[in-house]
């Protein structure tokens, strides 16, 4: 740019005047390298809109030479040569594609590409035909020159005008940039079309002065260069956010102009022969055509607008599934129909086991990824009949086309599981997916039967099958209905539970296989609810989750648990005793937990080894690494660490090697079938004895309710038990006389007899 300002300085002070023709072709010579150079260097995202740059500007430069060096400018009255316009005017189309390819590239997914171009036409035609009847036919009326030559004298800004309609798009339409290289470009395409203008005047002899319009010229070169050579010039070949407007302005100025232009010229023009007539009537028709096609550009883009919303407001913006809205219309059309010729109607409820843990573990990104390519899974393991929809969240609803039993409804239900059974890759990480589906039916003639009552149904399905132990399928029936008041009753009260003093927790004691004393107990929590009696974990723990009360129930548990076990620790013989406290997944992710933990330590006055947290493998596994940061920063408190339930779920063993974990629990799963014939149970146990030995950690068996299971898991190698066996969960206020009464016992007949020992529930008497 400081390069061309020196240039147009000397041009204007008149330094330049022998060699002024060359010094322009210099000019032209030096955009045209600029223009190499920028597309040799790779920054541009698509290089081919600047090759029809860079041969545009050649053609301006070849087209200069031509006309200086043969000297083919003509009077006007007796012919033009046209050789140099011949070369010329391809350049300015070669100009129009390259910034129409700016637009386009800029604006790629919005479709602005036939506005812009008829935006451009209609320009372009309106001032083609505003100069012939204003400025040709009152210069021209008295000579002979040809419509030819007419329409090529008043092309140059005509199509100058064309490219600064685009440019103006490309620089300023929505989602502008701000980029250098957009303002090099107004200037460039503006000071072509000033250029363009100013020599159109000169041609017919209304003024004269070359230099002047020379200069315009030279800072289009100018411009251009430094367009090119701008870091910023990838920009103009990159799409941009923003959605403009559906009708602007401007446009509908443009339409305005274009649908009144012609009746004011035809009007004002009167003189001139056929051909100058059929000249202008040609660039008329080719005006109004040009307003007309934008004008069903835009009614038709407002149908797309208008089906585009249609279609949002009754599909999931993420998987592109029809929505509850669609799916619950096209299911009341079934069941009308249904109803009418007494054809049963089967509705799927199904919802992704586990998916708020992948939301917690891994990020929302990658869970809603994971569940467009589900969506994608079950589309293609439907029926063409058959309406997949998204509901909400992971739940997804199956309507089936035509089911005539219900093991059809299960054959499609099955069939579903099975589809997702194929583990899923999102960016490099793999998924195990399962889901639960619920089915409900609505009988032959159920006029009764509506599509809400229908979804309610399948989805109390859905929870038995989740109850059931996930991935199942479980069919509604009318007894679930009181379950489901239930269940809605427990959440509601769950919120108010720890408030009314309602939860207590229980422990049950862990006894060391060799000596029979008591190393430690585990809290649990009970809820004790006002009119259904006492609650298991198992049955509002879920809930809990699902609500977000995990967190607040896990830290009463905690500090209830710290301070009944300080309380323990206080009474003699009992100075070592340690309480396990199970820890959930959004405690895990918790920023706050190590604090929370080393703030209730200090509050009881108790020593880090006094707490062991219990995670299942689940949680570990979920997201290894922040296990492995929130493992690290508890560990430095002495906390003792285990893995619950070890076994069950899926396990890594270079990441358990790397958790700095002391005790593997291992389910009772694998303790009741110790010593039945054909089981594996006495060989996983062993195996997961020696993994815990050989990584220096304990195991500790649970659920052993025999004096058998007893002495099959010491014999394996257990260092602990928990179960009926000894003691079943007692409240806090029977703990110390249970621990004491087991730390009484004989310890050779609490290897062989424990203490209670009445059958395969010998701890009913100390409970």
């Amino acid at each position: 740019m400081i390069v061309g300002a020196l240039w147009c300085v000397l041009c204007a002070v008149d330094l330049l005047a022998p060699v002024y023709w060359i010094a322009l072709a210099a000019a032209a010579a030096t955009a045209a390298v600029a223009t190499a150079v920028a597309i040799a260097s790779g920054r541009a995202r698509r290089t081919w809109p600047w090759w029809s740059v860079l041969a545009a500007i050649t053609l301006f430069l070849a087209g200069n030479v031509v006309r200086q060096v043969d000297h083919t400018l003509s009077d006007l009255a007796g012919g033009r040569a046209l050789i140099p316009d011949a070369i010329v005017i391809p350049g300015y189309v070669l100009l129009a594609v390259a910034l129409l390819a700016f637009a386009h590239e800029r604006g790629r997914g919005r479709h602005q590409g036939p506005s812009i171009l008829l935006d451009g036409l209609m320009a372009a035609f309106a001032l083609l035909a505003c100069c012939w009847v204003f400025l040709l036919e009152p210069v021209l009326a008295h000579r002979q020159t040809g419509a030819v030559v007419r329409l090529v004298i008043i092309a140059y800004p005509a199509l100058s005008l064309f490219s600064v309609v685009v440019t103006m798009q490309v620089a300023f339409g929505a989602g502008r940039t701000g980029a250098a290289a957009d303002r090099y470009l107004v200037a460039c395409i503006s000071s072509m079309f000033v250029g363009d203008v100013l020599s159109t005047l000169a041609e017919l002899d209304l003024i004269s002065s070359p230099r002047l319009i020379d200069l315009f010229y030279a800072t289009a070169f100018a411009a251009a260069a430094a367009t090119a050579l701008d870091p910023s010039m990838h920009s103009l070949t990159e799409p941009v956010n923003g959605s403009p407007p559906s009708w602007p302005v401007g446009r509908v100025g443009l339409v305005a102009v274009a649908l009144s232009v012609p009746a004011v010229l035809l009007l004002r023009s009167g003189t001139g022969g056929a051909a100058e007539r059929a000249t202008l009537s040609t660039i008329i028709l080719a005006l109004t055509a040009t307003a007309i096609l934008q004008i069903l550009q835009a009614l038709r883009k407002a149908e797309q607008s208008e089906a585009g919303l249609a279609h949002q407001a009754l599909h999931d913006s993420l998987t592109g599934l029809p929505n509850r809205r669609l799916m619950q219309r096209h299911l009341t059309e079934m069941l009308d129909r249904a109803a009418s010729v007494g054809r049963p109607v089967a509705l799927l409820f199904l919802d992704v086991d586990r998916f708020k843990l992948i939301n917690d573990t891994v990020g929302h990104s990658l869970g809603d990824e994971l569940l467009v390519q589900v969506a994608v899974r079950l589309r293609a393991s439907v029926r063409p009949t058959d309406l997949v929809a998204r509901i909400g969240g992971d739940e997804f609803v199956v309507v089936l086309g035509s089911t005539e039993a219900v093991s059809d409804a299960l054959e499609s239900a099955n069939r579903l599981r099975d589809s997702l059974r194929t583990p899923f890759d999102v960016d490099g990480t793999e998924f195990f997916v399962t889901a639960s589906i619920g089915l409900a039916f609505a009988p032959r003639g159920g006029e009764d039967a509506t599509a809400e009552m229908l979804v309610r149904d399948a989805d109390t399905a859905m929870y038995r099958a989740k109850e059931a132990g996930r991935d199942a399928v479980a069919v509604f029936d009318d007894s679930m209905r009181a379950q489901l008041a239930e269940r809605l009753e427990i959440e509601r009260d769950l919120r108010h539970a720890i408030a009314r003093g309602q939860l207590h927790l229980a422990f049950q004691p862990i006894v060391a296989t060799r000596t029979g004393s008591i190393v430690g107990v585990e809290a649990l929590v009970r809820w004790l609810h006002p009119t259904l009696g006492v609650i298991v974990p198992t049955r509002f723990i879920p809930l809990a989750e699902e609500s977000n009360l995990i967190v607040e129930i896990g830290s009463w548990v905690l500090d209830e648990a710290l301070r009944e076990i300080a309380h323990c620790r206080s009474l003699p013989g009992l100075e070592n005793l340690r309480v396990s406290v199970n820890l959930s997944a959004a405690q895990l992710g918790d920023e706050m937990l190590v604090e929370h933990v080393g703030r209730a330590l200090a509050t009881n006055r108790l020593p880090g080894s006094a707490l062991c947290l219990e995670l299942t493998e689940t949680v570990v596994m979920g997201d290894p690494e922040a296990a492995l940061g929130a493992f690290a920063a508890l560990r430095r408190l002495d906390v003792q660490l285990a893995i619950d339930d070890f076994g069950t779920e899926y396990s890594s063993l270079a990441y358990l090697q790397r958790l700095p974990v002391d005790t593997l629990k291992i389910d009772r799963s694998f303790v009741v079938g110790l010593g039945e014939p054909d089981s594996a149970a006495d060989t996983l146990v062993a195996a997961i004895v020696a993994i815990a030995r050989a990584l220096g950690m304990e195991t500790i068996a649970e659920g052993v309710e025999s004096v058998d299971q007893a002495r099959r898991v010491a014999a394996l190698g257990c260092d602990a038990i928990q179960g009926y066996l000894y003691s079943r969960p007692v409240r806090a206020d029977q703990l110390v006389d249970v621990v004491r009464m087991l730390s009484r016992a004989d310890h050779s007949a609490a290897r062989t007899e424990p203490t209670g020992r009445s059958g395969a529930h010998g701890g009913a008497a100390v409970a």
